[in-house]
């Protein structure tokens, strides 16, 4: 019986490795690697998976994952502490009996009992880690009652083998394997109690980690969608205003104004069109990008596990949401509602965004309350549901490369609903997009050049298929440090008492800065923070190698007060890279070539050079103190004349670093030659005429337009 059992599973498994692509997500191959590492001199521990329901296709997607991971199978025995197990996986749930059987708790899995007990009894407790893996087949939140969408998509409810059978068909190519955080086996059973008791609550923990995975993953669950309009008409501050109406008549229609509102709003989850637009872009990304570059997602999907998520990025073009949205994707995690404004919400196209996870805002609602409490409660409902929100706190693009300052809006709603209370907590995740070239560089040129903002049509779609032919270069998706809003709160003493305007100024400042300090700097950022230093736009060749140098030094070396993405490639081949895009020119002379700026391409790099100004504000301003003194200038007095200054540089650029970063910086500048520092701790620039102070100079011009 074994013997044919082992014949089947073998069968099976060509079966489903033929056909299925499955996704990874979560914890990436070296860290679970790393985990996995059970050789006694490697310092780590036995690995176990825990799958949330009894089903052979999942174990069979989980062998195949591990085994190109290189990771311990699940149908590897495994040894804990003197426990021997011939199996390293157990199921949460159990099923019943039938081809349309179902999952349920209905018992539990006896090798989670036998460790549960195993570590209860144990002088020591056992050591171990398990990983909570969830699998999604063909993922989807579920909104409507299509009989093909509900055959095809994971929901929240429990599947059959039919279902996993068209799946495997039909989304070969949308499975996805959630590798959770491991969680130690000695937490399993923290707590006294009889062994049952222990086992409940062991499968309780493990119950709330692969939940947490799945609305990680999925979203939450959206079978009820349909009642978000009648919650929203039911809440107390849409309906004080409704019935402060005297007239029957008029309450009827306020009441269907409300109810149009609603609709006019929310946005329309639609799991085709996702991955419609999925296969589009990748094809287009493919066409215009020689890279897309995801930096942070390890912390992001750590954070996801147990809050609910609002990305706040940088707003730079219209590609922004699509990219960030696209790359969620891609990496396992769920789509984001997007707030956007009302002047995309065009024919056709507004239809794609809203079944995209577009969500519709007017720009501005101040004079109809009735709006204003709709937006607010389906702002609330989201949340309430757990699910991940994304919108711009500039509010609307640069048009300079600088951080706007916050839009107050959606962050004091924000704050108001969260003192409301929501089930999970908040969490905001700045994220900072860098683009080597802009699609959008024409229109903003025209705009610097006094031309009024062209209103958005669906011409412009059309005429968008022509970018195709172009190269953009890459682009850098940067996640920053997530701000936990309760505990942010906290920090600053404020709570449901305070004002919540001063409250969203604080909240926006800080936000802002997050982005910052998540920069990606790519080499275009560098030429443009060289060249444009120059007085003709134009530079050796040496020189602009030997400064970029300098910079990539300098950023390097603080390192870890600021974690800034950096080019991983040589000066001269970012020079050749950015030459290929068309924004350096090259002549030839008889002391070597120079490079310089065209009029057009000039004007452009100062939005450019503008995104990052700020990684080097404090050391050009320490430079600016410097660069003309004859005498040294002592560590203090330079402390006490950067305190003075750099808070007006750091609020107009938005800087994440503070004044008391001038003791660090003078120690990179003169380990980078750029500084010379005497026997009583004073500092002095390099020698006139050196190469060391031209590059000093250089350095300095960096914030004297923000200076003036």
């Amino acid at each position: 019986m074994d013997r044919l059992k082992s014949l089947l599973y073998r069968l099976n498994r060509r079966l489903i490795g033929a056909i299925a692509r499955p996704r990874k997500a979560g914890l990436e191959p070296d860290q679970l690697r790393a985990w996995a590492g059970e050789a006694p001199e490697s310092g780590a521990t036995p690995l176990l998976y825990v799958l949330e329901t009894r089903s052979l296709s999942d174990l069979i997607v989980l062998d195949l994952v591990t085994d190109e991971l290189g990771l311990p199978g699940p149908l590897e025995a495994i040894d804990i502490d003197g426990l021997h197990q011939a199996r390293r996986f157990f199921f949460l749930n159990r099923a019943s009996h039938g081809w349309f059987r179902r999952n349920t708790m209905s018992s539990y899995s006896e090798r989670m009992v036998d460790l549960v007990e195993g570590v209860a009894h144990a002088d020591q407790g056992l050591s171990g880690p398990i990983v909570p893996v969830g699998i999604y087949w063909g993922r989807a939140p579920i909104r409507e009652g299509s009989v093909f969408r509900l055959l095809l998509s994971e929901n929240w409810a429990v599947t059959s083998r039919l279902k996993r059978l068209v799946n495997l068909i039909f989304s070969r190519k949308d499975i996805v394997v959630h590798f959770g955080p491991p969680l130690p086996l000695a937490e399993l059973s923290g707590g006294q109690g009889d062994g049952q008791r222990l086992v409940r609550r062991a499968a309780r923990l493990l119950r709330v980690r692969l939940r947490n995975q799945r609305v990680a993953t999925m979203g939450p669950d959206l079978s009820h969608q349909r009642t978000v309009t009648g919650q929203i008409l039911r809440s107390r501050a849409v309906r004080s205003l409704i019935e402060a109406e005297q007239d029957p008549k008029s309450r009827a229609r306020l009441e269907k104004r409300a109810r149009r509102y609603a609709a006019e709003i929310a946005s329309n989850l639609s799991y085709p069109t996702i991955r419609i637009l999925e296969r589009l872009l990748t094809w287009f990304w493919n066409r215009i990008y020689q890279g897309v570059n995801f930096h942070g997602r390890e912390q992001l999907i750590e954070t996801a596990e147990d809050h609910t998520l609002i990305y706040v990025p940088s707003h730079r073009s219209h590609l922004d949401y699509l990219l960030l949205s696209y790359l969620l994707f891609q990496h396992g995690l769920m789509i984001p509602h997007i707030a956007a404004g009302d002047n995309l919400n065009l024919p056709v196209l507004g239809s794609v965004l809203r079944r995209g996870g577009a969500f519709f805002m007017r720009r501005s609602f101040r004079d109809d309350p009735l709006y204003a409490a709709v937006f607010s409660e389906y702002l609330y409902q989201v949340y309430r549901r757990g699910h991940s929100v994304e919108f711009f706190p500039e509010g609307g693009r640069t048009r300079t490369g600088r951080l706007l300052p916050a839009r107050l809006g959606l962050l004091k709603m924000t704050l108001e609903h969260h003192w409301r209370g929501v089930p999970r907590p908040l969490a905001l995740v700045p994220v900072y997009l860098g683009y080597e070239k802009l699609v959008e560089a024409g229109s903003y040129l025209d705009e610097l050049k006094g031309a009024q903002k062209q209103r958005e049509s669906l011409a412009d779609v059309f005429r968008s298929l022509r970018l195709v032919r172009q190269n953009f270069g890459t682009v850098d998706v940067k996640v920053g440090r997530p701000l936990v809003l309760s505990e942010w709160l906290h920090e600053h003493g404020a709570d449901s008492d305070s004002d919540p305007g001063e409250v969203a100024v604080a909240l926006g400042a800080e936000v802002m800065t997050r982005i910052n300090a998540a920069a990606a700097v790519n080499p275009i950022n560098l030429i443009a923070l060289v060249v444009l230093c120059m007085p003709r736009l134009a530079i050796g060749e040496r020189t602009l190698v030997a400064q970029i140098h300098s910079y990539m030094d300098l950023l390097r070396a603080c390192a870890d007060e600021h974690a800034y993405a950096l080019p991983d490639t040589r000066p001269e081949d970012m020079i050749q890279h950015v030459e290929s895009l068309g924004m350096l020119e090259r002549e030839s002379g008889p002391t070597g070539d120079v490079l310089s700026l065209g009029p057009f391409t000039a004007i452009l790099m100062t939005w450019y050079r503008n995104n990052v100004v700020h990684v080097l504000a404090m050391p050009s301003l320490i430079a600016c103190l410097i660069r003309d003194r004859r005498r040294p200038a002592r560590r203090g007095a330079l402390e006490r004349m950067a305190a003075t200054v750099f808070p007006y540089i750091a609020d107009e650029l938005q800087s994440p670093e503070s004044a008391a970063a001038v003791s660090p910086w003078l120690d990179h500048l003169v380990t980078a030659g750029l500084l010379i520092r005497t026997e009583d701790d004073a500092f002095a620039a390099p020698p006139a005429g050196s190469p060391e102070h031209f590059r000093l100079r250089l350095l300095a011009r960096l914030i004297m337009p923000t200076l003036e």
